[in-house]
């Protein structure tokens, strides 16, 4: 096993889920953008549009126009995750301008497309895209690992906020997951004694070496203290009871909705979703504090 520290990136020039990731939004918001931008020009060179859609061309010119560039410069300059796009969290060799224009056009292309065939698969693209960004843009564009430290920095002073360092003598357990038969790359879910469970991307040239620093890691001695129940019992009875009463209404919405067969009471169907989540999250935290719990002595519940 190599005992030099080794250090990756996972960046678009490393990873095409990386590269959608980061052109994800700009494809998505863009396409739109582009589309809006050429019916408005049909719309002037065919002179399709009447008093009321010129006065409404207007208002989105004086209102929407700047808060549109208003966004675009946010966007650019900080990020759609509040971090630095283009000057830091990404790198400026990591966005280029040939990858924007080339995620634009082709956002456009899908959103056409899909609302041709189906305004549902229009939909599950934005779904899907949503979905891809967000996962991969949690992960850490830069990790660092030293074998003989048993130690692992997930990103770097550059980025949004400090790096995580992760000492792998806390490392209780660990998950590996493909990326996908076309990528060279794993995915690790380490569990701590103390902390959030973290994703950790690797390369397949550095697996071995990951491999085996972990399984050092995992049997050492962990030095921090396991993690404890931040509420106190009543809380605890409390949120639960919370998460029931939730989840009663969101029943007695869903029966009458389901006895009234109207249009209305399908539109009740939507705010009965939201209060299955908010019960599922309160009863989850609920549940997951109550079991913090149950793994320390009785006093420090109190």
């Amino acid at each position: 096993m190599a005992t030099d520290p080794v250090r990756w990136t996972f960046d678009p020039r490393e990873s095409w889920l990386a590269g959608l990731a980061t052109y994800a939004p700009y494809g998505l918001f863009g396409g739109i953008g582009l589309l809006a931008l050429l019916g408005g020009v049909a719309l002037i060179v065919f002179g399709a549009g009447d008093a009321s859609v010129l006065a409404v061309l207007v208002v989105l010119a004086l209102v929407g126009g700047p808060l549109s560039l208003l966004y675009l410069w946010l966007l650019v300059n900080y990020g759609s995750n509040g971090s630095k796009w283009v000057t830091q969290y990404t790198g400026a060799a990591r966005v280029t301008k040939r990858g924007i224009a080339v995620s634009v056009v082709l956002g456009a292309v899908l959103i056409v497309l899909t609302v041709a065939v189906a305004i549902e698969l229009t939909a599950g693209l934005v779904a899907i895209m949503l979905l891809a960004l967000v996962f991969v843009s949690s992960l850490p564009t830069v990790v660092k690992l030293e074998p003989q430290e048993r130690r692992l920095t997930l990103g770097d002073d550059d980025g949004f906020g400090s790096p995580t360092v992760v000492g792998l003598e806390n490392v209780t357990s660990m998950w590996w997951f493909p990326l996908g038969p076309l990528s060279h790359w794993r995915l690790v879910v380490l569990r701590r004694v103390r902390g959030n469970p973290v994703g950790v991307p690797v390369p397949d040239r550095h697996l071995e070496t990951v491999e085996c620093t972990l399984e050092v890691g995992l049997a050492a001695t962990p030095t921090a203290e396991p993690k404890t129940a931040g509420t106190t019992r009543p809380m605890r009875i409390v949120l639960a009871v919370i998460g029931i009463g939730f989840l009663a209404t969101a029943v007695g919405f869903a029966t009458l909705a389901g006895q009234a067969e109207t249009a209305a009471g399908g539109r009740a169907f939507v705010a009965v979703g939201y209060l299955f989540l908010f019960a599922a999250i309160a009863l989850g935290y609920a549940g997951y504090e109550s079991w913090l719990a149950r793994r320390t002595t009785p006093s420090s519940d109190e």
